[in-house]
């Protein structure tokens, strides 16, 4: 058996280190800056401004989708709480004081047992949403995100879905 005759570097090599020095000087090149959500769609041309997400989702999906947002958020406006978040919560994920709450700038208690008491029950993350109210939900993978519904009551709701519509 041949190896092949290019071996790509690992994730913990020093390649990583230069790709970070390339990346800062490529962002300290950029040729905007903006200060707030509201100027970044006023720049770009866009209708609306989302300043606070429902993630309707818990365990690591939401604290993914968390992590990359605040990622996003520091690297355009210098701040990574310039979106907020809130968060659906089980009194199952209450006890296990699960990270996605910790990370969460609000919570919304919900009822627990299966998940079409909560985080798969369209009704209910709509009603969420508006009573926040939230400027858009992020449903991640699993539960309502696979329910066509969802998509379709927060567009007549005027609230925008984050995901594959």
């Amino acid at each position: 058996m041949s190896l092949p005759s290019r071996c790509r570097p690992s994730m913990s090599g020093l390649h990583l280190a230069k790709r970070g020095r390339e990346h800062r000087k490529m962002d300290l090149q950029r040729d905007f800056t903006v200060a707030s959500p509201a100027e970044f769609v006023t720049r770009f041309g866009g209708n609306r401004v989302i300043e606070k997400v429902l993630i309707a989702n818990n365990g690591i999906a939401a604290v993914k989708c968390m992590r990359s947002i605040r990622r996003w958020a520091y690297e355009m406006f210098r701040n990574e709480r310039a979106i907020r978040f809130v968060v659906m919560v089980t009194p199952e994920d209450l006890k296990a004081n699960a990270e996605y709450i910790k990370m969460a700038d609000h919570y919304v208690p919900v009822p627990g047992g299966a998940n079409n008491n909560n985080y798969a029950n369209v009704e209910l993350i709509v009603d969420i949403s508006k009573r926040i109210p939230v400027q858009a939900v992020w449903a991640g993978w699993g539960h309502a995100s696979e329910n066509p519904k969802l998509p379709e009551l927060l567009q007549k709701n005027g609230i925008a879905f984050l995901g594959k519509g």
